[in-house]
């Protein structure tokens, strides 16, 4: 008797068991999965009701794979001073946009470089509806020492400022500071 007792233990643990890996298999969880998202989506349309009664937006956060839309790239160059100064701009494909030759070279597909400003305050600008990564070159010409200011509005821009002149008053020659990527190549 004793032994048909064992068999029968031996299938009701099988059984058991069998029981267990049902429940705690993938497919058994399959629907806390969809639970779990919903909870998290309700939490975040919580936090967008309080923001919203404290006037702030609340944006639907973006799927997998979605791109944000380009953020355009405006560059602003002044001066103090009765100076010439150049902007030289370069992309990371070592195009050129900026005073080459005695001319505007808008050398960069899409964007654009404005006028040469030859008698002081400036602004020069450049403009890039794509909003590419650039690096900058400003040049002193010629005139008197000028406190200049670049002004980058892009992701990852910035303002930066720099003092540009003659190093001695009796030589006008050129000096210039970069700010960002910069071919080897670049110069005033």
């Amino acid at each position: 008797m004793q032994r048909g007792m064992g068999s029968r233990f031996a299938v009701g643990v099988a059984a058991f068991a069998c029981a267990c890996l049902l429940v705690a298999s993938p497919a058994a969880f399959a629907g806390g999965d969809t639970a779990r998202a919903a909870g998290a989506k309700a939490k975040r349309s919580k936090a967008c009701k309080k923001k919203r009664k404290r006037a702030t937006s609340c944006r639907k956060r973006a799927g997998r794979g979605a791109s944000s839309p380009a953020v355009p790239r405006n560059v602003t160059l002044t001066w103090d001073s009765s100076a010439d100064i150049d902007l030289q701009v370069y992309d990371l494909n070592r195009r050129h946009s900026g005073l080459r030759g005695g001319a505007i070279e808008n050398g960069i597909p899409g964007a654009t470089h404005s006028a040469n400003d030859t008698d002081g305050f400036g602004p020069e600008t450049f403009d890039d509806p794509s909003g590419r990564r650039v690096g900058y070159l400003v040049c002193y010409v010629s005139g008197p020492q000028a406190n200049v200011t670049l002004t980058d509005s892009g992701v990852g821009g910035g303002r930066y400022t720099a003092v540009l002149g003659p190093s001695d008053p009796s030589h006008a020659y050129t000096t210039s500071v970069g700010w960002g990527y910069l071919p080897i190549s670049a110069h005033c």
